[in-house]
Parts: structure tokens; C-alpha cells; sequence
């Protein structure tokens, strides 16, 4: 099952949605292959617990809520017998402007969200593990985050609109940098702090994730089209960023069980 959540009116400049999935399966642990998606989030994990694998470790102890930050490298998921994902989808800018921890601190990582949000954490944690419903799920955060915003630690600035662009990389970094009325340098670094990465990674992210998004939901599409299509230079680009970026090649990668969103 999966279901979605808009968040409250007053949320939306840190929030972009709520996401809730759970999957039930015989057997073995489900692997899934996650690829990079320009995003950070806050996850919750109610039921049996996740299991993870990274490039350079296995994680078989998985806190059962985190904060994650850019990741710029396939991992694959572990998925339990029952599985319970309710996922804070934060605003490329929202950890930052709500609790002004820069996002560098977790960059291709993850850290339990009780240690860095503290004790209040700790029981909207106990009360999602209790709650029977999405719906509850959501009364439950929003509680807590429309009280954060209250006291929210960054000002709005020009730079957090240019982030939530859809087409971000369609665009040179001297525009960006020019709408966010920043210098070169100045982007750079408020950038960095609320995404993780630099606004030259982040924008080869965004536009491969778009690129294995028209794949899935065109796989009859060759990769030249989607290269041209997702406005690659020429098709090799393509092939280079999808070997950085899930460490395969195009026709060894598992897209059947792949999780692109």
C-alpha cells in the first residue's frame, strides 16, 4: 500500500509531502536498489526493522527513525517481512531553515533523528510506533513541525525558490546564482548548507534521476533519446553519469526491482 500526503499550508516551505508505504512478503529480505534522487528526508520505520547496504558496509541495525541527507551513490534497500516506511519529504532547503543543522552533516549518510532533534523526537517516535493510521501518522508530525516553525532558525531567502524548481538543471549556476541575487561564491556555500552538495553535483543528480524516471516510465526508449530528451550533452554523458551514480552499467542494472522515483 502505497499513499501520499499534502502538508498543512503552513508547512509547505519546508515540506513537500508525506509518503507511506507498506509492503508484506514471504521469505527472504526484498533487494532493492535505490538510486540517488535530489531530496533529504525524515523517515520512520514502525514495524520490522530495515536493513541496508552501501557501497562500503552492510548496516543490519537500522535505527527505526533517521534523518538522511544527499545521496550521491546507489544503495540497496533490505526490505523486512513487514514493512512500514512513513517518510517526511522535506523542501530542498527545509532541515536547514527548520533547525539551521547544515545538511553537510549528512551527506551519502544518515543519523537517527532522536540524537539531533533531541527528546521531542523521542516521543513523536513512541506516538508514530503507536498510531494506526497514515492519517494519524501526519496529525502526529504536524504537530510537532508546526511548532517548530514557530522559532525556525534560517530566514527565507531567494535561493530556497530557485531550489524547488522541477528543471533546476536546465539552467546554467551563473543564473541560478543571479536569480538567488548571490554571487557565485555566495551560492556556492548557502547551497551547501542546505543541500549537502555543490549546486553543480546536485544539478548532475536531479537531472540523472530525471533521466531514469523517463526510462521507466518509457523503457522502449532508447538511452540516446533519453540522453537528448533529459538535455545530456550527447549519450556518453549519460552513460558516465549512470556509471558514478549506481556503479553498473545500464544493461546489468536490476530496474525491475529498482525503487526510481
Amino acid at each position: 500500500m502505497f499513499l501520499t500526503a499534502q502538508p498543512h499550508p503552513a508547512l509547505r516551505p519546508f515540506v513537500k509531502a508525506y509518503w507511506y508505504l507498506q509492503l508484506t512478503h514471504r521469505g527472504q529480505l526484498l533487494d532493492l536498489p535505490i538510486t540517488p534522487a535530489p531530496e533529504n528526508c525524515l523517515y520512520f520505520y514502525p514495524k520490522d526493522k530495515l536493513q541496508a547496504r552501501f557501497q562500503d558496509k552492510f548496516e543490519s541495525n537500522f535505527p527505526d527513525n533517521i534523518i538522511t541527507g544527499q545521496f550521491t551513490s546507489r544503495h540497496n534497500l533490505l526490505i523486512p517481512n513487514n514493512y512500514l516506511m512513513f517518510k517526511v519529504l522535506l523542501q530542498p532547503a527545509g532541515f536547514f531553515r527548520l533547525f539551521g543543522v547544515p545538511m553537510t552533516l549528512f551527506t551519502n549518510s544518515h543519523e537517527e533523528a532522536n540524537l539531533v532533534l533531541g527528546s521531542e523526537m523521542i516521543e513523536v517516535n513512541e506516538q508514530i510506533q503507536n498510531a494506526a493510521t497514515f492519517e494519524k501518522m501526519v496529525e502526529i508530525v504536524e504537530a510537532y513541525l508546526l511548532k517548530k516553525i514557530t522559532s525556525y532558525k534560517v530566514e527565507r531567502h531567494p535561493i530556497d525558490e530557485v531550489l524547488k524548481q522541477p528543471n533546476f538543471y536546465q539552467f546554467s549556476l551563473d543564473r541560478l546564482a543571479y536569480d538567488a541575487c548571490l554571487s557565485s561564491r555566495q551560492f556556492e556555500r548557502k547551497f551547501l548548507e542546505r543541500t549537502g552538495v555543490s549546486p553543480k553535483f546536485y544539478s548532475r543528480i536531479a537531472r540523472f534521476n530525471q533521466a531514469m524516471k523517463r526510462k521507466v516510465d518509457v523503457p522502449g526508449q532508447s538511452w540516446l533519446h533519453v540522453a537528448y530528451d533529459c538535455g545530456y550533452f550527447d549519450h556518453n554523458h549519460l552513460l558516465r553519469d549512470f556509471k558514478q551514480f549506481t556503479n553498473e552499467v545500464p544493461t546489468n542494472f536490476d530496474f525491475e526491482n529498482a525503487i526510481i522515483y
